[in-house]
């Protein structure tokens, strides 16, 4: 039984550490996104890459969100 356990926060945990990391990954893309787009000079270019940027920002903070949940419910 104890083992069923330890399995099933570890299971927990790992969903966690993904989560944390795709919040990280978003995050870091989507700052540099946001970097690399200001360099463009093209408007329909730059309007792209705000709109990518917020959507990777977005969806870190969406992930961020999710990995409190997990860890909080355990």
């Amino acid at each position: 039984m104890f083992e069923r356990i330890v399995n099933k926060t570890g299971n927990v945990m790992n969903l966690a550490l993904l989560l944390g990391a795709m919040t990280l990954i978003c995050w870091m893309v989507g700052g540099a996104v946001a970097v690399l787009g200001t360099a463009e000079h093209s408007h329909h270019r730059q309007e792209v890459t705000e709109f990518l940027s917020l959507g990777l920002n977005l969806f870190g903070v969406v992930c961020a969100i999710a990995m409190a949940a997990v860890v909080l419910t355990t």
